[in-house]
């Protein structure tokens, strides 16, 4: 990095992020976070992503959710997974109506659901314990750049 442009002595109005891009698809979006070189900074108001590389810090990894077994007669689960995480968390159902319903309300945003923030998710169903469905969320950040 130049000289005078480190992270421990940030000062107003210097540029933290050495190469600023942009990316239009979520897949693109996916693989630069996956990869932990890349912060996602926010959207353009044409709706491209923007990142910033190097990373700021390391990524906090929580301990992963503990996985609950299928109850009696369960085994409908979704699953979601961010770039980062090393195992998806899982929400098990026993009816594989009850899946389905809380898979759409998911992907729709709906108030009831387990991505209440703003991030990039794989979301697969699984009914039966057959995958049916997989789908790519993105939950927009608030801030328009």
């Amino acid at each position: 990095m130049a000289r005078g442009r480190s992270y421990d002595d940030v000062v107003v109005g210097q540029q933290l992020y050495p190469v600023v891009e942009s990316c239009r698809k979520p897949e693109v979006l996916w693989s630069k976070l996956a990869s932990g070189n890349d912060d996602w900074l926010g959207v353009r108001r044409n709706g491209r992503f923007v990142l910033g590389r190097p990373r700021l810090a390391v990524p906090a990894r929580p301990a992963p959710d503990l996985v609950d077994p299928p109850g009696e007669g369960g085994h409908h689960r979704i699953e979601y997974c961010g770039p980062l995480d090393d195992t998806p968390r899982q929400e098990w159902y026993a009816d594989p109506d009850e899946a389905r319903d809380a898979f759409a309300r998911i992907i729709t945003g709906g108030p009831i659901t387990p991505l209440r923030s703003s991030g990039i998710w794989k979301v697969p169903l699984f009914v039966a314990d057959e995958k049916v469905d997989d789908v790519l969320v993105v939950r927009r950040l608030t801030d328009v750049l």
